[in-house]
């Protein structure tokens, strides 16, 4: 497992996060859609990798993996961030 994997897994949760941030507008801030899609894309390839090893299609696989658990934390950040116009805003 080189290093291109790992930034492979980083370049899936940049641009899960940022689509994320651009388009759900219940997310606070582009910056953090993007930490918590690194995170998630990071770890999920990692997991996957750990359980299943290294060849050249589990690589391949672990991509998908990083990409589904990005998915996964960035569902449960909007799911846990408040509604934009339901009067819990501290800037309101």
């Amino acid at each position: 497992m080189g290093a291109t994997l790992w930034m492979v897994w980083t370049v899936i949760g940049i641009i899960g996060g940022f689509m994320v941030g651009r388009l759900v507008g219940r997310v606070r801030s582009v910056a953090l859609s993007v930490g918590v899609g690194i995170c998630g894309a990071l770890l999920g390839g990692w997991l996957f990798v750990v359980l299943c090893g290294v060849d050249s299609r589990m690589e391949t696989l672990s991509l998908c993996a990083s990409a589904a658990v990005c998915a996964v934390f960035l569902w449960v950040l909007t799911a846990v961030s408040p509604r934009s116009g339901d009067g819990s805003d501290e800037d309101a």
